[in-house]
């Protein structure tokens, strides 16, 4: 008989879940602010790179903001009641394609912004997201989290918080539902994992050079290409 691996969880990743926990419970309102990492990590009686990693994964999702020699506030935004439902049960093709809809909405206007907006240090962001992409071949998980990360830098790169605030928290409903099927889908062989890199780098070198018209059809034509890889998959199913 074969076991599966039992997986333990990082110290961070349990500071994030409390953490997350309390946020959606209400015991901490929006705008209010943390406490330090300093105060934090002797809260949790752990190191304070292990509360930074933590909280870098609940800005990821847009739970939190942070802000340079201010402190890390509870977003004022919350669009989780919008899309959560659909995150809780099985995403059916209609629901799958109206999703879609809101995405190349939302993310081809970022990367027109992000082209006219990005800062350098923005740019790296993405291009280490690709790095890691790149690196992840033949690694699924590994993939699909570069994936998201390079989306999200997109959206960080457009200089409007409301929009940054909505595609963090379309990430993490994305993240339960469609990436999985993403996943399975698109990096199912070689040539659709060479495929997406291609797509990305395309995007990434319209930011780079500060096209905003060809960072927005890139990115449209790239979630074009991913929405019919999930229609067929799902026909296929």
């Amino acid at each position: 008989m074969a076991f599966k691996q039992v997986q333990t969880k990082k110290i961070s990743e349990v500071i994030r879940e409390q953490l997350e926990e309390m946020i959606r419970r209400g015991d901490f309102k929006p705008g209010e602010r943390l406490d330090s990492v300093e105060k934090l990590a002797k809260e949790f009686n752990v190191s304070r790179s292990a509360v930074r990693e933590a909280l870098s994964a609940l800005r990821a999702v847009g739970l939190i903001t942070i802000r340079q020699g201010e402190g890390t506030f509870i977003n004022k935004f919350d669009f989780s009641e919008l899309i959560a439902p659909v995150a809780e049960t099985f995403i059916s093709k209609q629901e799958m394609l109206e999703l879609f809809e809101v995405r190349k909405i939302l993310e081809a206007g970022a990367a027109k912004l992000a082209a006219e907006n990005r800062t350098d240090e923005q740019l790296a962001e993405m291009k280490n997201a690709l790095v890691e992409m790149d690196a992840a071949e033949g690694n699924q998980d590994l993939g699909e989290k570069a994936d998201v990360k390079f989306h999200l830098a997109i959206a960080e790169s457009s200089g409007n918080n409301l929009l940054k605030d909505m595609m963090h928290q379309m990430a993490e409903t994305l993240g339960k539902t469609m990436y999985e099927s993403r996943r399975i889908a698109l990096f199912a062989d070689q040539e659709q994992f060479h495929r997406l890199q291609v797509e990305h780098k395309a995007i990434f070198e319209a930011v780079s050079s500060r096209d905003g018209e060809e960072a927005e059809r890139a990115m449209l034509e790239h979630l074009r290409n991913v929405e019919q890889t999930l229609i067929d998959f799902h026909e296929e199913q």
